[in-house]
């Protein structure tokens, strides 16, 4: 009320409040506070209007969702994964910290969506991604990179330990019962952060061994 007293513009608020509906489910309201003054400019009411916003910010939580994450898999898209690693790099110059990437692609995919379904395809995707992440830490930074490659950065861990871990998660890809698909496997390329790498050339090393693991008659993990 100083407002008034003072004799200036009274402000309208504007905010966001929650609000549980009979059901227990939450609404969230916008709300907003709005002075009325007679024609002496004497303050006689406040009115208050609550409007549902319910759907719009689910749809925006939604939109900041998908801009981090592949739809597909849950995990990391390839361009949050990026600047994930790009600050661990960063971090890794001054603090030392050995970091390994491996990177993943699975054998013949292109098979398993002409013959099978994208559908099908997808829950490939999905159950090789659980594989990951159920062989990695959940320290590490799991990201599909696009189609049917993915890109993980093992923090704390050096190449010996990496290509163990590599191997791991090779075999339990090939032990894995994908149903119908029937057996699947995946090749992976391990790359060891080194002194003077930038993320291009850190990425360009495990790529490189990747096509290396391809050409050996894939199914393998090769050092880069």
């Amino acid at each position: 009320f100083a407002a008034v007293e003072a004799g200036t513009e009274l402000p309208v608020f504007r905010g966001e409040q929650e609000y549980y509906r009979k059901d227990g489910s939450i609404m969230v309201g916008e709300v907003q506070v709005i002075p009325q003054v007679d024609a002496e400019g004497r303050l006689y009411e406040i009115l208050g209007v609550t409007r549902d916003i319910s759907e719009r910010k689910e749809f925006e939580a939604e939109l900041r969702r998908l801009a981090v994450y592949d739809p597909v898999t849950g995990v990391w898209n390839r361009r949050h994964g990026e600047e994930l690693i790009a600050a661990d790099l960063e971090q890794a110059r001054d603090s030392g910290q050995r970091l390994t990437l491996l990177m993943l692609d699975i054998d013949h995919f292109k098979s398993v969506n002409d013959t099978h379904g994208h559908q099908a395809g997808d829950r490939v995707l999905a159950d090789i991604c659980r594989r990951i992440l159920d062989t990695v830490n959940t320290t590490d930074v799991v990201a599909r990179w696009g189609g049917e490659e993915f890109v993980v950065m093992l923090r704390n861990c050096g190449i010996d330990d990496a290509l163990s871990v590599a191997d791991k998660l090779r075999r339990g890809i090939a032990d894995y019962p994908f149903g119908t698909v029937g057996s699947i496997t995946a090749s992976i390329g391990a790359a060891e952060l080194a002194a003077g790498d930038d993320l291009a050339s850190w990425l360009a090393r495990a790529d490189v061994a990747l096509y290396q693991a391809k050409r050996s008659g894939r199914n393998s993990v090769r050092p880069g």
